[in-house]
């Protein structure tokens, strides 16, 4: 074989092995099955310390802020309110998770019809929201949160996301919408690594593939 073409192949398989940039701040790295399971069960779920100052009341939940108090209103609707004219879509339930002492924030779970959201309440009332259960960091300074919306006519997005801590503020700092594949599962094995399990679609097929994300 030329001098010339093994030059190519060489670049070739370097480029088809090398760790895949998708965003900035993210890499992506495609690995076996195998890896993903052995970090799997080693991995230990990142927890944080919760507390409950607030207590829903009914129907109503009222949570504290610096610009006065935030208040959320169930809304359920049942066979005598869609004879009123109600839509099934204005169902809302607000589930409190408790409050997290080292993000300084408020955990609430919004059910509505057919989809959910997690909204993180900082002190001074602004909101960040989360498109799936947050999965805390081992070393507690960040957050993820995935959800899989592609095979879903409904107003959920496809979506992988994550917060951190910056100057002792919870921000977003990064996310990503594919359009071919969903994020399925998703776990930290230290506070730059993580693990995603994902679908992706092509015509009639559905393939999983394993992968490692490094925060750089």
């Amino acid at each position: 074989m030329p001098a010339f073409f093994r030059l190519l192949l060489t670049l070739a398989l370097l480029l088809t092995t090398r760790p895949v940039a998708e965003a900035a701040g993210v890499v992506f790295q495609q690995i076996s099955a195998a890896e993903y399971q052995r970090e799997q069960k080693a991995a230990q779920p990142g927890k944080t310390t919760t507390t409950f100052p607030v207590w829903k009341k009914g129907r109503q939940l009222t949570i504290p802020t610096t610009k006065g108090p935030l208040v959320l209103q169930d809304i359920l609707i049942g066979e005598s309110e869609v004879q009123q004219g109600h839509s099934e879509d204005e169902y809302t339930l607000y589930t409190y998770r408790g409050y997290l002492t080292h993000f300084h924030r408020h955990v609430v779970e919004v059910g509505y019809y057919e989809t959910a959201q997690w909204w993180l309440i900082a002190e001074n009332g602004l909101r960040l929201t989360l498109w799936g259960k947050p999965h805390y960091a081992p070393d507690q300074n960040s957050i993820a949160a995935i959800c899989a919306g592609l095979d879903y006519s409904g107003g959920q997005p496809n979506i992988v996301q994550l917060f951190q801590m910056k100057s002792g503020v919870l921000q977003k700092v990064w996310e990503m919408r594919p359009t071919t594949w969903e994020p399925k599962e998703i776990f930290w094995t230290s506070p730059t690594s993580m693990y995603l399990r994902r679908e992706s679609y092509g015509g009639a097929t559905t393939s999983t593939s394993y992968w490692k994300l490094t925060i750089t």
